[in-house]
């Protein structure tokens, strides 16, 4: 998948795609949004300008400043999965994550986390490719079928606003594993929007792993077995609620992607979406007037069939 080139040409006259921004806070003068824009094929879509973005705050339209891609220091935090979901050897699962880790190296400030047993850093952020691969290098398939894609997530959001990140993102690779975090959905992707942190996210759809436990009681199963064996099924079905609830809405929300793959041989190309939509994104500066939050923020694109995510940039950033 190609990125697509638009020209001045093809702007209407109209809001014809737009997206709600979350998380906006109080601030005067000019104000920073994050925006992604995908055809109707999924593709990014480059060469957009000032007239092709209109900004709409508390139903008054804005002037929009500049529109610029964003090419500067960005903080990524890489979460990999190391569930004995992942059905592809570790070696070439880590070869797919080192490569994109690698394009990622240099130009930003990138992080590794595992989430198998739990969340656990593995390499703080860095632009050292050397040190980045010396922690790839240390992840192995655990041998648990659940992982804690939640938490992770919570200490990226954590560690990204210690780094003081201008431009912070998120890219998580799961599998089917059952989530076990100790945290919900809802409140991870408010963390998210609140953090003003993009989530995309590589998800892998196939049940491959561990047998799940039988529903089936075997005869003479005492009761207590059989409340202990409800108990894990309704614990696993909250979890996976859980886990859909953050890849869905919280790439939704926060201008990110979720790309979800059949098996962990698809991971390398479907991280190869994800570079391109990172390096594809949309810096709008609109003019502010007057001080106060906003309750209502939108952002359009004068194009026919275009899918439109924003988010507002951190507070401060320059």
């Amino acid at each position: 998948m190609t990125a697509r080139s638009i020209t001045a040409s093809a702007a209407l006259v109209a809001f014809l795609a737009i997206c709600p921004v979350r998380a906006v806070v109080a601030q005067t003068g000019e104000r920073d949004v994050y925006v992604t824009v995908l055809d109707k094929s999924g593709a990014p879509i480059t060469g957009l300008t000032e007239e092709h973005f209109a900004v709409r705050e508390d139903g008054r339209d804005r002037v929009v400043v500049r529109v610029q891609p964003y090419a500067a220091l960005a903080h990524i935090a890489v979460l990999v999965d190391t569930s004995s979901y992942v059905d592809s050897p570790a070696g070439p699962y880590r070869n797919a994550i080192e490569a994109f880790v690698t394009r990622l190296a240099g130009e930003n400030d990138v992080a590794i986390y595992e989430f198998g047993e739990r969340a656990n850093l593995l390499t703080p952020f860095t632009n050292d490719a050397a040190l980045l691969r010396e922690g790839i290098g240390r992840i192995g398939i655990r041998t648990t079928s659940a992982s804690r894609l939640l938490d992770a997530i919570a200490l990226a959001c954590r560690d990204l606003r210690a780094a003081e990140a201008r431009r912070p993102i998120i890219v998580s690779i799961s599998t089917g594993a059952t989530d076990a975090s100790t945290t919900s959905g809802g409140a991870i992707v408010k963390l998210l929007i609140q953090n003003a942190v993009s989530l995309h996210a590589v998800a892998v759809t196939n049940r491959a792993g561990p047998a799940s436990p039988s529903l089936t009681s075997a005869s003479g199963q005492s009761i207590a077995d059989r409340h202990d064996r409800l108990n894990q099924v309704s614990t696993v079905g909250e979890g996976e609620r859980e886990r859909t609830q953050v890849l869905d809405e919280g790439t939704r929300k926060t201008a990110g992607r979720l790309h979800t793959v059949a098996s962990a041989i698809s991971v390398g190309p479907a991280l190869d979406r994800v570079d391109a939509d990172i390096r594809t994104t949309y810096r709008v500066s609109y003019a502010r007037e007057g001080s106060g939050k906003s309750r209502d923020l939108q952002i359009g694109l004068m194009l026919q069939d275009v899918v439109v995510r924003a988010i507002a940039a951190p507070q401060g950033m320059k």
